[in-house]
């Protein structure tokens, strides 16, 4: 029972070494403070808000995997309301609430998790502040989400377990698989992380200054979803489109581009798959003989993997507020022979009420 069960666990690590692995990016900019639509014809973001400015956006996520004879492996969506409400300010700072509402999933385990989420927290709301230039500065109640997800361990679990076959159930240490769960799930640099996925870039022009038509570069810190893999940095190219910039709005655009060398790969996915060992119960002699094997399979595969990601957003620069977002996100795994491609899609538009 316990070999039925890890080979079959052990066969969706391999699968998991060649899959995509998410990296979001997120940037603290801060620049010298001016007009929105200046004099020497550059351009500037800033923020005029006011306590109780209130702004929910309609949000499109969509993902799909693609394999080596270039055909889609799976496919993925979700919709959502994102909803932006300014709830303090000071003479340095914004403070702004955003809650997830209506949220829908085409992935059942993804729904899943809303769903306990939704049960156990209500709307899913996060705190953070900008400067008053609008520029990211921090999450603000990090330790209540954490606890948020802490409180849906216990259900989560639950329902992995009713998902799993007998044989499965037979080798599975439930308080490892409880405790991996709580160091990934219920981590706070994990939901920062994801939170700076979905604000990072949309906060990311505010405080600069903009020649439009001009092309800037600068280096930028990349944060990782998967635990072990170390901060790096990526090259990002920036503008506003000179054609598409006048006294009612500017569209700014990024373009960055990583490559993540072996080492870090194989590093990072082999903390991964001995944390997961530690939680399965099996012999000395068992699991010696699948860590060997691992690590002959590891020496003898060359991993590879490229990041890109563009974005394009629309600024209303009376008043600072977003009025639409694309973003795109484009990762290669190739390791060995095997080839996997994951497309990620992200669209936010304003809802304006006439």
């Amino acid at each position: 029972m316990v070999f039925c069960f890890f080979h079959i666990f052990a066969s969706s690590i391999f699968y998991t070494m060649k899959r995509i692995i998410t990296i979001t990016a997120a940037l603290l900019m801060v620049l010298s403070a001016a007009a929105q639509m200046m004099p020497d014809s550059t351009v500037q973001i800033v923020s005029y808000w006011q306590v109780g400015d209130k702004y929910a956006y309609t949000c499109e996520r969509s993902s799909k995997e693609v394999d080596a004879q270039g055909d889609t492996t799976s496919r993925e969506y979700s919709m959502e309301t994102m909803e932006f409400e300014v709830v303090g300010m000071t003479d340095e700072t914004y403070q702004l609430k955003l809650t997830y509402k209506d949220s829908e999933y085409s992935n059942e385990m993804n729904q899943a998790i809303h769903d306990i989420m939704d049960e156990i927290a209500g709307d899913y709301s996060v705190l953070f502040s900008t400067s008053r230039m609008g520029t990211l500065m921090s999450i603000d109640n990090l330790p209540e989400l954490t606890a948020a997800y802490e409180k849906a361990i216990g259900p989560l679990t639950d329902l992995i377990m009713k998902s799993l076959s007998p044989e499965e159930i037979e080798g599975l240490d439930l308080e490892g698989l409880m405790q991996q769960l709580m160091s990934s799930l219920a981590n706070p640099q994990t939901i920062q992380t994801s939170i700076l996925d979905d604000i990072g870039r949309l906060f990311f022009f505010h405080g600069a200054r903009l020649q439009p038509g001009e092309t800037y570069s600068m280096e930028e810190p990349l944060n990782f979803i998967m635990p072990g893999m170390e901060q790096m940095t990526a090259e990002t190219k920036l503008w506003a489109e000179k054609d598409l910039t006048d006294s009612f709005s500017t569209v700014c655009r990024t373009y960055t581009a990583a490559t993540i060398g072996e080492e870090t790969m194989k590093s990072a996915i082999s903390g991964q798959v001995n944390t997961t060992y530690d939680h399965i119960q099996m012999a000395d002699s068992l699991r010696t003989e699948i860590g060997n094997a691992f690590d002959d399979f590891m020496n003898q595969t060359k991993i590879k993997a490229v990041w890109e990601q563009y974005t394009s957003e629309e600024i209303h620069l009376e008043t600072g507020w977003p009025l639409s977002f694309y973003q795109d996100k484009y990762v290669l795994i190739e390791a060995g022979d095997d080839r996997q491609e994951k497309i990620e899609s992200y669209y936010m538009e304003i809802i304006l009420h006439e």
